[in-house]
């Protein structure tokens, strides 16, 4: 059952100048990758919470961190906060990548920039399926320390390409072009910007490999009340808190 929980924040980590990673002990229901919480400082000038994927959960402790890309006021505002200062989380809310995945096989995971969270997630939740990891990015990393604090959980992946779109410190390019098909993926699952996700689903049509894409909204409620996170797919109006995050890619129409 969804908890909301005042937690002390007992770690903040600064990645670079764009992401940090906050980390709380959670005691409510074990979470599940690609799930996600509402979370909102108790001194907040910000209404609502903001909502931020699973980076990683460790069982044994109950720490929950979460992997956050600095975008308006509400996420800057997080990345401010201190140790032991505290935070409501509403959670695990939504779906998970388990209900997606193939019994065995080869699976690909594509995240871009941030999007990289709930992926490094499923790969630690999950080590019986063969992961072929890639990490797009705007701008590439200055220092090595960065890119494996980002990319730390990770090293379950049978295969790591991580592209750059400056070609700094990585593969040039868009991640989507370092797909190919002679990889037969079982399925392959996306994460990331908007107009990634869209060439995702072109190059999976193309390359027929099925394809499930955790989709990024803005969100009110985080329990599928406000209506304020609908998407367009071929069965109607969606919500992307209740009803996903997590969709098959065949379903979202990113035309309308």
């Amino acid at each position: 059952m969804t908890k909301s929980l005042i937690c002390e924040l007992t770690s903040n980590t600064v990645v670079n100048s764009e992401n940090f990673i906050l980390q709380f002990v959670w005691d409510g229901l074990i979470p599940k990758a690609g799930q996600f919480f509402m979370i909102r400082p108790v001194r907040s000038s910000v209404f609502l919470g903001r909502p931020i994927s699973i980076f990683e959960f460790n069982s044994s402790h109950n720490i929950v961190k979460f992997l956050i890309t600095k975008r308006g006021k509400g996420t800057e505002e997080l990345s401010q906060l201190c140790i032991g200062e505290k935070v409501e989380l509403i959670g695990p809310l939504g779906n998970a990548w388990e209900n997606f995945l193939p019994e065995q096989g080869k699976v690909a995971l594509v995240g871009g920039s941030a999007g990289i969270a709930p992926l490094a997630a499923l790969m630690s939740e999950q080590t019986n399926i063969l992961f072929h990891f890639y990490a797009g990015f705007k701008n590439g990393f200055a220092e090595k320390e960065e890119e494996l604090i980002m990319l730390g959980a990770a090293k379950n992946a049978r295969k790591l390409i991580i592209t750059a779109e400056d070609g700094k410190n990585a593969f040039p390019g868009r991640v989507v072009d370092y797909i190919y098909e002679q990889e037969k993926y079982d399925a392959l699952f996306a994460c990331g910007p908007l107009l990634m996700l869209k060439a995702i689903k072109e190059k999976c049509k193309t390359i027929n490999v099925p394809c499930f894409l955790s989709m990024e909204q803005r969100m009110a409620c985080g329990v599928g009340s406000c209506l304020g996170c609908t998407i367009k797919t071929v069965n109607g109006n969606r919500r992307c808190c209740s009803d996903g995050p997590i969709f098959p890619a065949q379903e979202i129409n990113f035309d309308e």
